[in-house]
C-alpha cells in the first residue's frame, strides 16, 4: 500500500472533518464545545479518508492481479 496516499487523503479528509465540526458549532452557538467538535470531526475526517483510500487501493490491486 501507498503509505503516502494513506496518509494525504486522511489530512484531506481531517480538514473537511474540522470545517464540519466548526460549522456545527457555530450553528449550536456553544463556544465549550468548539474545540470538542473540531477535533471529533478532524479525528473521523482522517479515520474515514485513510479507510477510504485503503480500501480503493486494494481493489485496484485485486483488478490488477
Amino acid at each position: 500500500m501507498n503509505v503516502r496516499m494513506l496518509i494525504f487523503s486522511g489530512i484531506m479528509t481531517a480538514l473537511v472533518g474540522a470545517l464540519l465540526g466548526l460549522v456545527v458549532a457555530h450553528i449550536a452557538e456553544r463556544e465549550s464545545r468548539q474545540k470538542v467538535a473540531i477535533v471529533v470531526g478532524s479525528g473521523l475526517g482522517f479515520a474515514i479518508g485513510v479507510g477510504y483510500e485503503a480500501m480503493q487501493q486494494n481493489r485496484e490491486r485485486e483488478e490488477a492481479d
